[in-house]
């Protein structure tokens, strides 16, 4: 699939209308973003579940948003990972994981309360909103001084949406 035109410009967009922490961190961004959402965001560690599972999903609740990440991999990587559930959740993208696969990921989860869930792939950024909410982890993880993508999917896809020469940030810190 190819990538879509204009997403670089389309997330920093999105970005430039927050004002970001200083000094940025993933806490930060995350009680940023759940004050501009006005409901609780909270992040945990995904269960071990096997090795069939997203290394990342977003659950919205009723009352809150549930970030789950994978808690067996560098911090480096559990940050990208957060920031692109945190990409999802700034996006308001719509949950494209079926509910019988996420009643199997999680088994005590009522899937009657579940508004929508996104569960990151481990491989394939294939989809627009997927490709957005890496686009979003990448330019973020730059403010926090995060390692390049751990995984070769994410690698892949940096070197393909990333511009080599940096350009001066266009959202603002506070």
């Amino acid at each position: 699939m190819p990538l879509p035109r204009g997403l670089r410009k389309r997330c920093e967009d999105i970005l430039a209308r927050l004002t970001l922490p200083s000094p940025f961190t993933v806490e930060a961004f995350r009680a940023l973003l759940e004050q501009h959402r006005g409901r609780p965001i909270v992040l945990e560690p995904l269960p071990v579940l096997g090795a069939d599972v997203p290394c990342g999903l977003w659950i919205a609740l009723p009352s809150v948003d549930v970030v789950f990440y994978e808690q067996h991999t560098s911090p480096a990587h559990q940050d990208l990972i957060k920031l692109h559930e945190l990409g999802h959740v700034l996006c308001e993208h719509t949950g494209v994981l079926e509910l019988t696969h996420l009643t199997a990921l999680l088994p005590d989860l009522a899937p009657e309360f579940v508004a929508h869930a996104m569960g990151s792939g481990r491989t394939s950024y294939t989809t627009v909103q997927e490709q957005e909410a890496e686009m979003i982890a990448l330019l973020l993880a730059d403010l926090t001084g995060t390692d390049a993508p751990s995984t070769p999917a994410s690698r892949r896809l940096a070197d393909s949406l990333v511009h080599p020469v940096r350009t001066r940030r266009r959202w603002r810190r506070n």
